[in-house]
């Protein structure tokens, strides 16, 4: 019989592959088994060879040199910079307490003496409270006397001629819904010092489209009734002006030339706030005499209508209130 051969594969050689006897592949198998015997003392030997190495190979990277910077951290500046946030506070403080506690004109001393003359819960007769005026004014110059009127309605409005001027007679333009005189429709023309405009429906048609701007081009509008249903169309326009005609306001009229002519006797003029039932207005100035200051009152009373005044104050500039009983005025 001949020789077996066998087919001996060895992974440790250079060969894969290596056609041999029996015998010769026993030899080779066993020194097989001492190389994997021998293979793990030299891998354990190479070990802290490796190790020795690879040290060396990490220092190189360059993300491992930033880790010792670390550290740095706790050196940084940025507490301190936190610190002087506290301080700040108080600083605000002691700047807000004057604002808060500012003193107004009603804590000074003048105006505490002054107070002190008024009884709150009394309403003095109209000559009284018009005495206590001088008695309670505090300032160094001529104060401005004012008197505000608690009202029924809201839409108070209107003119008043005082006895005694109280400001400069200011002249102002009057829109008319009439028939004009002959030639005068459309134009201006001066009549008893007003300046006057006629109006048509062109002069409607202005104010529509923003031509003729009210409390710019007029500061008043008369109209005979037989026009009021032509300004219903302007009545958007002319009622937010408070110029829009009224009965009330004696603007409504058939006789147009007594309405002109008042118009033009009428020094004043006065009207309710807009965000409540009050009057605000003048009555003169504190140089006036008491009974120079009694009439305006008197007159202004009349234009109003005492039926639509529920109260009244009098007061000057920087001066305490006081209350006044308008049934009282002679």
């Amino acid at each position: 019989m001949g020789t077996t051969r066998i087919k001996v594969i060895d992974l440790s050689g250079e060969q894969k592959e290596i056609k041999t006897s029996r015998k010769h592949a026993e030899k080779l198998s066993g020194l097989a088994k001492i190389r994997q015997e021998k293979k793990p003392k030299a891998e354990v030997s190479k070990e802290p060879e490796e190790q020795k190495i690879t040290p060396p190979s990490t220092s190189s990277q360059p993300s491992e040199p930033s880790v010792p910077s670390q550290p740095s951290e706790p050196s940084q500046p940025s507490p301190p910079s936190v610190l002087p946030e506290p301080s700040v506070p108080p600083v605000i403080k002691k700047q807000s307490v004057p604002i808060v506690t500012k003193k107004l004109r009603h804590t000074g001393k003048k105006y505490l003496v002054a107070t002190a003359l008024i009884d709150k819960n009394k309403i003095y007769p109209a000559a009284e409270a018009i005495d206590l005026l001088y008695k309670t004014s505090i300032t160094r110059f001529d104060p401005t006397v004012e008197v505000h009127f608690n009202v029924t309605d809201k839409n108070v409005r209107g003119s008043v001629n005082f006895p005694h001027a109280v400001a400069v007679k200011k002249e102002r333009k009057i829109l008319v819904f009439s028939d004009p005189p002959a030639g005068k429709a459309g134009k201006q023309s001066s009549i008893s010092d007003k300046h006057i405009i006629w109006g048509n429906e062109n002069t409607i048609a202005d104010i529509e489209s923003g031509k003729l701007k009210p409390n710019r081009d007029f500061d008043m509008v008369l109209a005979q009734p037989k026009f009021m249903p032509a300004l219903a169309k302007i009545a958007k326009i002319l009622g937010p002006a408070g110029l829009m005609p009224n009965p009330k306001n004696n603007t409504v009229v058939e006789n147009v030339v007594s309405a002109l002519e008042g118009a033009a006797s009428a020094t004043f003029e006065y009207k309710t706030d807009p965000s409540a039932p009050i009057v605000h207005t003048k009555l003169g100035k504190l140089s006036y005499k008491p009974e120079q200051l009694t009439e305006n009152l008197k007159a202004l009373v009349t234009a109003i209508g005492p039926a639509k005044i529920k109260k009244a104050t009098l007061t000057s500039t920087m001066s305490p209130p006081i209350k006044t009983d308008i049934t009282t005025i002679n």
